[in-house]
């Protein structure tokens, strides 16, 4: 599977819900997503008719943690196992002469990306914005590639008002293009394969192509055709690709904007992004992801992390167990559980978290027999193995997101809760014989239950 669409042939019919009739695409898809998740439902929604525009919008992608395992060729709950494999024995993509993102061309003043399918999601929101797009842009000084999100505002056809993640690589390099006054060129991949997609939201060393990433999740290289208007490289089974470029010194409002944390925020580096041209398959699908508090939006900026982070912390402290970023701490708290083996060693653990991942400011450690995926089992954990005054301890003043809109000066505390029981704890849990646990299920079963 190389493309988007055939990745959705893939899936049962039971996880897309396909909506025939018309749907405006201000607030009622995001609407959708997000009452599906009080219902504690999470199909990919496919609107095939969405008013003002010809092309079928896909959203909810990502919202599924079975379904991003597939997209890593993985069986559910083997994503961690398969993305240490794909860091581990990465694959170069390989270039051809054509793909389908070149079935039609659009340059010039036919460059009108405001009639593609661009949805408002949030009241607060500015206008219209693209939060599917994957940026490829390359290090001006060593040429290496770079996949990354950052959020793009649409303000005229061809005129996207951009914010960068101000300690991301795209962010330094504008700044060395800045510094020699010139543009830093980008293609904006919006819909392929969703193995590139999740590379694209690694967080790797400046050094590394995500299409590596990407081609070792896949099993095999991404496929690439070199753009028409811009020395870039974008997936040839991408849907739609726009190529232009990020002006230097040039700054411009965008936002507000309905951000991961659940909040509007005008937070914005005031980047300005030009299209020059807009490159499509014949019949494309346009890919929104939902954005702010949203399962499919957080799921795919930590599925990666949550499998980076699990490791180099499994390399120091081996009888790590689990390791979940749950969606109601956003990016800012984590689980994590171990089979204790002396005590300190839960602390040991929070603390290498808290040096790994900056985001995190909240973190729990349990024992091995609490589900971390279960906020339910990890808070009886803290009410019945926590004592404040000797498991908690606080770390003062350190880095952190600056969209975390209770930060001052870029900077927050770190909490760190040990839930662990001590050794020769002569206290036990209550369980049930297995049988009788198989019997009920059983019987539940017959009434649909």
């Amino acid at each position: 599977m190389a493309s988007l669409a055939e990745f959705l042939q893939q899936l049962p019919d039971s996880e897309v819900l396909r909506i025939t009739e018309p749907m405006a695409l201000d607030y009622f898809p995001t609407a959708l997503v997000l009452e599906l998740e009080r219902r504690k439902r999470f199909p990919v929604l496919w609107l095939e008719r969405p008013l003002g525009s010809a092309l079928p919008v896909i959203a909810n992608l990502f919202a599924d943690r079975g379904r991003i395992a597939r997209m890593a060729g993985a069986a559910p709950g083997e994503f961690n196992a398969a993305w240490l494999r794909a860091e581990e024995n990465p694959i170069s993509p390989r270039i051809v002469p054509s793909g389908p993102v070149h079935e039609v061309v659009l340059a010039g003043d036919q460059a009108d990306a405001g009639l593609l399918p661009i949805a408002r999601h949030f009241q607060q929101d500015a206008g219209r914005y693209i939060g599917s797009g994957i940026l490829v842009c390359r290090d001006p000084d060593t040429g290496v590639r770079n996949l990354s999100y950052q959020r793009l505002q649409l303000k005229t056809g061809n005129r996207f008002g951009v914010s960068l993640h101000s300690r991301g690589h795209i962010w330094d390099y504008l700044l060395r293009c800045e510094a020699r006054n010139r543009n830093l060129e980008v293609a904006v991949v919006i819909g392929c394969h969703p193995a590139v997609y999740l590379a694209a939201g690694a967080k790797v060393a400046m050094e590394v192509d995500e299409y590596d990433l990407a081609g070792a999740l896949l099993g095999k290289p991404v496929e690439l055709v070199r753009c028409k208007t811009i020395d870039m490289e974008v997936p040839a089974e991408a849907e739609i690709v726009l190529e232009g470029e990020i002006l230097a010194n040039v700054r411009e409002d965008e936002g507000p904007f309905g951000e991961y944390t659940g909040y509007s925020t005008s937070r914005s580096t005031r980047n300005v992004f030009v299209v020059k041209a807009i490159t499509r398959r014949e019949k494309p699908l346009f890919l929104d992801i939902i954005p702010g508090y949203s399962s499919e939006h957080l799921l795919l900026g930590r599925c990666a992390k949550e499998a980076h982070v699990f490791q180099r912390i499994k390399e120091v402290v081996p009888t790590l167990v689990a390791l979940n970023y749950p969606k109601s701490g956003t990016h800012f708290h984590a689980y994590l559980s171990l089979k204790k083996t002396a005590e300190g060693q839960a602390r040991h653990a929070l603390m290498l978290l808290f040096g790994l991942d900056p985001y995190v400011k909240f973190a729990v450690a349990v024992d091995e027999d609490i589900d971390v995926f279960n906020e339910e089992e990890v808070l009886w954990a803290i009410a019945t193995r926590f004592q404040a005054d000797t498991d908690m301890f606080v770390v003062n003043r350190v880095f952190c997101n600056r969209l975390d809109p209770s930060a001052v000066d870029g900077m927050s505390a770190k909490v760190g809760l040990d839930a662990t029981a001590p050794p020769n704890w002569d206290v036990e849990r209550t369980t049930l014989p297995s049988e009788a646990v198989d019997f009920v299920r059983k019987i539940l079963g017959q009434f649909g239950l």
